[in-house]
């Protein structure tokens, strides 16, 4: 009885351990600017499935912010705007240029 408490000591140990690395590798690596999630091609169909998913990824991490790309006028674009008075960090854009530093 006493090696199997000893072996379920050294396991919950372990995991404590792995636990507590893991969290003080989030807190120095976490950044001012964040990140960003990019929905692309929203469409009426899906949008809210989605984004409520994509938001659902952006509570877990703070700094992590959400990019809803669908047309202007659009019923995506509709359900976004909706679903961004429930969840502040949701941007809503027509259109999403990246910038690499590069001249196409």
């Amino acid at each position: 009885m006493y090696i199997f408490a000893m072996l379920v000591l050294i396991f919950f140990a372990v995991i404590g351990i792995t636990a507590f690395i893991t969290a003080a590798g989030d807190a120095l690596y976490r950044t001012k600017r964040g990140f960003f999630l990019v929905l692309p091609a929203l469409d009426a169909d899906n949008a809210e499935a989605r984004v409520r998913e994509a938001a659902r990824l952006c509570k877990r991490k703070p700094g992590l912010r959400l990019i809803c790309v669908c047309a202007k006028g659009d019923d995506a674009a509709a359900i976004c705007e909706r679903l961004k008075q429930e969840y502040p960090f949701i941007t809503v854009k027509s259109e999403v240029y990246f910038d690499s530093g590069k001249e196409p």
